[in-house]
């Protein structure tokens, strides 16, 4: 009996240690296969950015990164851009009411030809005495040709007094040296490579192939740093008026100084842009220029966290971004209606804005409706959209400002174009090769675009500052 009862607790023992371990190995198991499933959720929301991935049509990305490379690929496949305006319905082209535009002729023409008949065409009778009547005028605009350069020689007199002493005037401040160049091909060649974005190189061809004037790369270089310290008392001007402007708009984008990532940053009004350049895109490259910030002014911005660490009077988002970012996640998450919803309202609220009056726009249904879907349940929404609802909420004071304030704009498109210019002059010269470059073409930038917002040549405006100096 003793024997049995040995051989059963033996065989008590040895199925419990099975037990124990198969505990152990389940547990184990167990604590795999959530980490598993995390692992999968993850991937899962990696894989769904490349299966609707950002693009212009549904984020604020520039349609010039719309590409897609195919693995093993060289080449780019490029993607059908869209904008957000919907269709009107209405056909292409210019609209009736439009104002066009179209030559015009000119009451005081340089020359006039006359093409008179000397003989009838009839009988053949000399018609050279006879005087004629103009039955039809027509002109043709054209420029000088061959375009050359005038050479201007200034002669320095002396002349000597009865008492002996000899008297003589100076040079004009612009006459500096032995042979120089005058201020219209100073303003010639900043406004070719600051406004139309021609690099040097092609700069010294077009000068020499079209003008007749044959200047060195070093030349223009000189040139355009001379016209930057020219251009300081007017690009400090408007920084001062922007200052004191009640709404100001402002982007940032980055540029290529040399082979280092810099940022450029743009700072508008409706009749004002203020551009400089820094190698940071944090606060300090904003108290370089503005150190006490904005107190009087709102502040029209993206949702970049430097814009709110600057002392301002008050924020408003810029809603075409929100817009972007919401059909991109309409885009990735089919199954939800949020981003719609917002979308929606945000919609209608601008609509308010631009066609009823301002006393009967519901500002507290769109302001409930707004809290209503940041409070929202978060279950089961993607990881990306839980990021807005939270950014929102962080800004929500910041959304509908334009609301109650009519000078306020809903979106920042105006400094969005402003950026634009930047990124078109890099990707024709490739680089800045120096800050001292780069600031020159902000001063420059700054008061051409300036003159633009204000109806004025920016020709006319980069020759201005020439004169002036």
């Amino acid at each position: 009996m003793k024997e049995q009862v040995l051989d059963i607790d033996l065989v008590l023992q040895s199925i419990k240690g099975k037990i124990d371990g198969l505990t152990q190995q389940l547990e184990a198991v167990t604590k795999e296969n959530v980490k598993l499933k995390e692992r999968i959720v993850y991937l899962e929301d990696c894989l769904a950015v490349y299966e609707t991935p950002k693009n212009s049509n549904n984020s604020s990305i520039p349609p010039s990164k719309d590409s897609l490379a195919a693995q093993g690929q060289k080449s780019k496949q490029l993607l059908a851009t869209r904008s957000l305006r919907e269709k009107s319905g209405k056909p292409s082209g210019g609209q009736v009411g439009h104002k066009g535009t179209t030559l015009e002729m000119t009451s005081e023409p340089d020359s006039i030809i006359e093409h008179q008949p000397y003989f009838c065409t009839r009988c053949g009778n000399d018609l050279s005495s006879i005087e004629g009547t103009v039955v039809e005028i027509r002109q043709v605009f054209d420029v000088p040709m061959p375009i050359r350069p005038i050479v201007i020689e200034h002669h320095q007199i002396s002349k000597q007094c009865s008492c002996g002493h000899c008297s003589q005037t100076d040079f004009p401040i612009e006459v500096r040296s032995r042979v120089s160049y005058g201020t219209k091909i100073q303003a010639l060649v900043t406004y070719l490579n600051s406004n139309q974005y021609i690099p040097y190189k092609r700069l010294t061809e077009v000068l020499r192939d079209c003008f007749g004037v044959n200047l060195s790369q070093g030349t223009i270089d000189n040139i355009l740093q001379d016209m930057s310290d020219k251009s300081v008392w007017a690009y400090n001007e408007i920084r001062n008026r922007v200052e004191q402007s009640r709404v100001v708009g402002a982007d940032e984008t980055g540029e290529n100084v040399n082979g280092d990532l810099h940022w450029m940053w743009a700072w508008q009004t409706p009749n004002l842009t203020y551009v400089h350049s820094d190698k940071s895109r944090g606060k300090l490259a904003i108290d370089k220029q503005f150190k006490n910030g904005f107190p009087n002014s709102t502040l029209v911005t993206d949702r970049h966290s430097s814009y709110f660490n600057m002392n301002v009077a008050d924020h408003q988002i810029c809603l075409a971004h929100i817009l972007r970012e919401l059909k991109f996640l309409s885009d990735l998450d089919t199954n939800q209606r949020w981003s719609s919803e917002l979308a929606e309202l945000i919609r209608e609220a601008i609509h308010k804005r631009k066609t009823e009056s301002w006393e009967q726009i519901d500002r507290n249904s769109i302001l409930d409706r707004f809290k209503n879907l940041l409070t929202t349940s978060t279950d089961n929404l993607n990881k990306k959209i839980i990021a807005l609802i939270k950014s929102l909420t962080k800004y929500k004071e910041f959304v509908f400002k334009f609301l109650f304030d009519p000078d306020v704009p809903y979106e920042n498109n105006a400094s969005e174009r402003a950026v634009r210019n930047l990124k078109v002059k890099q990707k024709v010269s490739g680089m800045f090769k120096s800050n001292d470059g780069a600031d020159a073409y902000c001063r420059i930038h700054s008061i051409t675009q300036t003159a633009k917002k204000n109806n004025q040549n920016p020709f006319l405006a980069i020759l201005a500052v020439a004169n002036n100096y």
